[in-house]
């Protein structure tokens, strides 16, 4: 069956993720906890950051983790309303110095736009929150070029469940085998497994090395610019 749709990973797929997140986190550890830069660091070394690098650790927590599940780390205990509530300031209060440091990996719209061109679907599957994946594809300028944004709070179970693939699947008609998942994680590899998806590819772009990830996936590429050749070698472009 032939590729139709294609889903993307944002965080280390689309946008550098240890430069958008690492700075956001730390500021907003220090202000919310009344710390300094090494307490906070140590705190995000408990879900996954590696200071030898200054990035998140493939498939850690912060790596591949939704909102919700690091707020209930760092505040663990919480009702049901107060996480709601610090997820809303981390999704709002921060959104602008998570814009002011958001950087894309590459020109993002020119390969959509050449992808869209080749009839493609395409979709962004991200554990990030729908408000702020939508907020900075927004900011990008590149939220008009997705037939779908969806977050982790979009579907009953995030990443890897599969509900991602199937949600896209749903929104545009494809059939599930008709559809490639894009990441640079192994969750984003097991929600292609787990949701039926006719091709998963891994790019080095983010935090797993070729080691981490590439016996995981069909493909691997260094980054997302290669994924329109990728498709036309394989012949499936319609």
């Amino acid at each position: 069956m032939s590729i139709r749709g294609i889903l993307f990973d944002k965080d280390g797929t689309l946008i550098d993720v240890n430069g958008t997140w690492v700075p956001v986190y730390r500021q907003m550890l220090c202000e919310q906890f009344a710390i300094g830069v090494d307490a906070a660091n140590a705190m995000m070394r408990r879900v996954g950051y590696d200071p030898s690098t200054d990035g998140f650790s493939a498939n850690s927590m912060l790596a591949s983790g939704t909102t919700r599940q690091l707020i209930e780390m760092w505040w663990p205990g919480l009702t049901e309303a107060e996480t709601l509530g610090k997820i809303h300031m981390l999704d709002v209060g921060y959104a602008p110095l998570a814009k002011s440091v958001l950087r894309p990996l590459m020109p993002l719209a020119p390969l959509l736009s050449d992808l869209k061109s080749m009839g493609f679907h395409v979709g962004v599957a991200t554990n990030d929150s729908h408000c702020s994946a939508c907020n900075h594809m927004s900011h990008l300028g590149v939220f008009d070029l997705f037939d779908e944004v969806i977050g982790a709070d979009s579907v009953v179970a995030p990443k890897p469940s599969g509900d991602m693939i199937r949600k896209f699947a749903a929104t545009t008609g494809l059939d599930v085998a008709e559809i490639a998942m894009v990441g640079d994680n192994s969750h984003d590899i097991d929600e292609a497994r787990n949701g039926g998806a006719g091709l998963a590819i891994a790019v080095l772009s983010g935090n797993a090395t070729r080691d981490d990830i590439a016996h995981l996936a069909d493909h691997t590429l260094d980054d997302i610019a290669a994924v329109p050749q990728l498709l036309k070698s394989l012949a499936h472009v319609l």
